[in-house]
């Protein structure tokens, strides 16, 4: 290798302390998705309905959205690492508090425990990830992060719901914290400590908040997962009534799914760099919204529906790398505030996304689903172009 291509691979490659902050995000993405593979292990483990138990997902999003960016504002003076570092002892310590659970009232207070503590792991890890690489590699850093969350829901659900099944549901929760706990001694080796800053007061974020561009981009990814989720959330019964699937092939399609969503998660990184601000996530959407559309039409044969839906899974991760580089362009002095504001607008859509789909489903008819998500994610699409035009007439201005 001459000495060109070793520093054109040089620069390709990222530090391990980036993989590790992507190894984070995934197992952070386990204990959140997880439980919905053994909801019934926990129903039947506490006397209660799977409606009921179904309040571990749906009430863990909600302090996810709503505590993030207030423990991101009350600690922005601490040092990146070592606020990285306690809040994953806290995720540890929650997650062995619901391994020991001996009541559905004391595991919901654990897990909401975990929500607070994954929300600023998750925050921490993306604006450390583009703190650590070149500028015009930040959407590649974010997407990788991504990807992390994105295997968790290939590998890391099955795998715990697998471990669930023959070894239960506590040990589940033990091996999650053990796996964290791993992790630790890796964040002093692999990772800088950049120092704190005064924390954005609230009412100058909520001022950057209201600007067109910013509201914009948030409200993009709110009715992007709200339509993703719309559907995806009951994506079973869908194929169910479209198709007849049986367990298995229901399995696989899932699985094919999760693989177009990693690379879906890398490819957004590279078009975040490649053509930055809303006319290359704006694209995105597009797409997204035009794969679920079709989907009804692709259920036609298992060969059409396995390459749509791994089309559908590409251009519904793409967009996210995108509108968090956006983000922090618009915003660099307060990225974090951000960052979590945003991840909290993923949060709310997926609670909002799984309420509508539910309505549909229980008022309507499950074959409204592809149609009503594609509009909501061809909403999302608008907020994009509206960002576009804000922003070229700024420029022109």
């Amino acid at each position: 290798m001459n000495q060109t291509a070793r520093a054109l691979a040089t620069h390709q490659r990222f530090a391990p302390g980036v993989w590790l902050l992507a190894g984070l995000a995934f197992v952070v993405g386990t204990v959140e998705l997880v439980v919905a593979g053994i909801l019934d292990q926990l129903a039947a483990a506490f006397n209660v309905t799977q409606g009921q138990a179904g309040l571990l997902m749906s009430l863990y999003a909600l302090v996810y959205a709503l505590i993030g960016p207030v423990l991101i504002y009350f600690t922005a003076r601490v040092a990146r690492r070592r606020l990285l570092y306690v809040a994953l002892l806290v995720f540890i310590a929650a997650n062995l508090f619901s391994a020991a659970a001996v009541s559905f009232v004391w595991l919901l207070l654990a897990r909401l425990l975990v929500a607070t503590a994954a929300s600023v792991v998750v925050v921490v890890a993306i604006t450390m990830a583009v703190a650590m690489v070149p500028a015009q590699r930040s959407g590649q850093a974010i997407a990788l992060v991504f990807a992390g969350i994105v295997a968790s829901l290939v590998m890391g659900v099955p795998l715990g719901t697998l471990i669930g099944e023959y070894w239960g549901w506590r040990t589940l929760f033990i091996l999650l914290a053990g796996l964290a706990l791993l992790c630790l001694p890796m964040l002093s080796r692999w990772l800088p400590d950049p120092p704190g800053a005064p924390g954005i007061a609230p009412a100058r974020q909520l001022a950057a908040l209201v600007q067109g561009n910013v509201l914009l981009a948030h409200l993009a990814a709110l009715l992007q997962m709200t339509g993703q989720f719309t559907l995806y959330t009951y994506i079973v019964p869908f194929l169910v009534a479209s198709m007849t699937l049986s367990k298995p092939l229901i399995s696989l399609v899932l699985l094919v799914y999760g693989v177009g969503g990693i690379i879906g998660a890398l490819l957004g990184g590279r078009i975040a760099d490649r053509w930055p601000g809303p006319l290359g996530f704006g694209v995105c959407l597009l797409l997204h919204a035009l794969a679920m559309s079709l989907l009804p039409l692709a259920t036609a044969s298992l060969l059409s529906l396995l390459v749509l839906v791994v089309v559908w899974c590409i251009f519904n991760m793409a967009p996210g790398p995108g509108i968090q580089k956006y983000l922090v362009q618009l915003q660099p002095d307060d990225a974090a505030v951000q960052i979590s504001l945003n991840t909290s607008a993923i949060q709310m859509g997926v609670a909002s996304g799984a309420f509508v789909g539910a309505l549909l489903v229980d008022h309507y008819s499950v074959n409204a689903l592809p149609w009503v998500a594609a509009l909501l994610v061809l909403g999302s699409a608008f907020c994009a172009w509206l960002s576009s035009r804000i922003t070229r007439y700024k420029d022109n201005d």
